[in-house]
């Protein structure tokens, strides 16, 4: 072969992208392209983000809670713009994360397995978690069966309060405070996927 030839030859297949690797011919990704996986390669997955990052990083603080993994983000209430709570279940208990600057910094009192979703019936399809008390104002979450749509707070006043529900956890912002564990203390009621509805002591 000439030198011409051998010349030729080469920048041929450099202008194909083809090399030679371990005696087997390989082909390289054209410049700016996105290689397609290999067969059988397992592909990147993306990283949390949002409410569900919230909820790793609350868990990631609590080194009792089994198969963390399985945990998701429910209903979610803020109090200002730096300052919150998601409440976060797995398919047997809930537990509530404190949310600060945007991240989850841990949970409130651990899982809070005394009020779980094996005890909800028909009869009382919600369940009290847990609260935070302020001077003027709280916090209320709780848990829910799966075709409760809409809860509602109402308190010893009368006066009543719209929950956040997502995924059988609720969440809801009092304008008093309530310190009391007495089961007349505030009422729930809640409205069932078929149009009925079901009130009670939230503290049953």
């Amino acid at each position: 072969m000439t030198t011409n030839k051998l010349t030729m030859t080469l920048a041929m297949t450099a202008a194909l992208g083809v090399f030679a690797v371990g005696g087997a011919m390989a082909f390289a990704a054209v410049p700016g392209s996105t290689p397609t996986p290999a067969a059988g390669s397992q592909a990147l997955q993306s990283p949390l983000t949002g409410d569900a990052k919230i909820a790793q990083d609350c868990l990631g603080t609590a080194g009792d809670v089994a198969n963390k993994a399985s945990w998701r983000p429910g209903a979610r209430i803020n109090l200002d713009a730096n300052h919150g709570f998601l409440v976060i279940r797995d398919d047997k208990n809930a537990a509530v994360c404190v949310i600060e600057d945007g991240k989850g910094t841990g949970l409130m009192g651990g899982v809070i397995d005394n009020h779980g979703y094996g005890k909800l019936t028909a009869q009382r399809p919600f369940d009290y978690l847990t609260s935070m008390n302020y001077a003027h104002q709280s916090v209320h979450f709780g848990i829910a069966a799966t075709d409760v749509t809409g809860v509602t707070l109402v308190g010893p006043n009368k006066s009543e309060a719209a929950a956040v529900v997502k995924d059988g956890t609720f969440a809801v912002l009092a304008k008093d405070a309530e310190n009391s564990n007495a089961s007349t203390t505030n009422h729930i009621r809640v409205t069932l996927a078929n149009g009925g509805v079901v009130s009670g002591p939230f503290r049953g």
